[in-house]
């Protein structure tokens, strides 16, 4: 019976003992390779940052192109003349501002605004006492001087809806207003060697509202922070439109006239946008836009009874993009 009592507190600590001497085997080393490393090896790829909220602003640049030829003077003299195509507008500078935000899970909604305020161009013709016109009935009288002056403005609002297809590329449908005024005053002088004069202020003014189309996205990207966006957009407008002039002088064939119609116009729009992303949230962007309307009337029309012509306007863009 003692010895039983001893046996087992004495096998216990040998167990202990064995235990305790017994040398500890460490795990075998595990080799390291390159893909261990990082080295040479891609990374996993990041989840896509797609923002709730996008709001882009910014400024264009955009030259627009001339009016439409209307003969306004002949120089005797000199052999030359002066057409109302002939001044030609260089760039002015407007702003440009976009808010877009996701109405459904794969619907996105946006509201942009453009304008270019300032285009402003002229020219003259001076040849003392030869100067004639085919634009009104001066009878015999002639001029010294014919003297142009051409603005134009433009605005554009546009409310769209993009939806996904082919990969990145997006559809888009909306509603697009833009307003084109144009301006012209040209004064035929004769004051210098008589009496006569005659002067036109001729404006054409543009209201168009219409429905959209167009597809918008990325074209290329070489890295995670630079690629080029592209779109294209086509629209067909009402355009309420009025186009005249408010004549003054001594010549009583130079009448003022006044008109009002409606008709359909049309705008397509191309665009391309280098783009680096800062940040996920901030994003850089300068590309080229181009902008061509059919079906206008400018501020010449009335000049040489003209109805409509085409505007085209073209430019540089930057934007700074904030992306949450």
């Amino acid at each position: 019976m003692p010895m039983k009592r001893i046996a087992l507190p004495a096998v216990l600590v040998l167990l202990a003992c064995a235990e305790f001497v017994a040398p500890v085997h460490a795990a075998a080393p595990k080799s390291l390779s390159i893909k261990d490393l990082g080295l040479g090896m891609p990374k996993e790829p990041e989840a896509v940052f797609d923002p709730r909220w996008s709001i882009e602003a910014g400024v264009l640049a955009m030259g627009r192109s001339s009016s439409p030829s209307v003969a306004l003077a002949n120089g005797g003299g000199t052999g030359t003349s002066l057409n109302a195509s002939d001044p030609g507008f260089e760039l002015e500078w407007g702003p440009y501002v976009s808010v877009s935000t996701y109405v459904f899970k794969r619907i996105r909604a946006e509201i942009v605004y453009f304008g270019i305020y300032d285009w402003a161009a002229g020219a003259s013709l001076e040849d003392p006492g030869a100067i004639t016109t085919g634009v009104f009935n001066a009878g015999a009288t002639v001029f010294d001087r014919v003297d142009l002056g051409y603005t134009s403005r433009l605005d554009s609002i546009e409310v769209n809806t993009s939806y996904p297809f082919l990969g990145k590329l997006n559809w888009l449908a909306g509603f697009r207003w833009v307003g084109l005024d144009d301006y012209s005053t040209t004064l035929w002088d004769g004051r210098s060697t008589g009496t006569d004069y005659a002067q036109a202020d001729a404006w054409g003014k543009n209201e168009l509202y219409g429905a959209q189309v167009g597809i918008e996205g990325p074209l290329w990207q070489p890295s995670s922070r630079l690629y080029l966006d592209g779109m294209i957009k086509a629209c067909v407008f009402t355009n309420d439109m009025s186009f005249g002039r408010n004549a003054t002088g001594t010549i009583a064939g130079f009448s003022s006239t006044e008109r009002s119609v409606t008709r359909t116009s049309f705008l397509g729009e191309f665009g391309l946008m280098g783009r680096f992303a800062m940040t996920q949230h901030f994003v850089l962007g300068l590309g080229y836009q181009l902008t061509w309307l059919d079906g206008v009337a400018s501020g010449v029309s009335s000049l040489g009874g003209q109805g409509v012509t085409s505007v085209l306007f073209h430019g540089l863009q930057a934007t700074m993009d904030l992306r949450w």
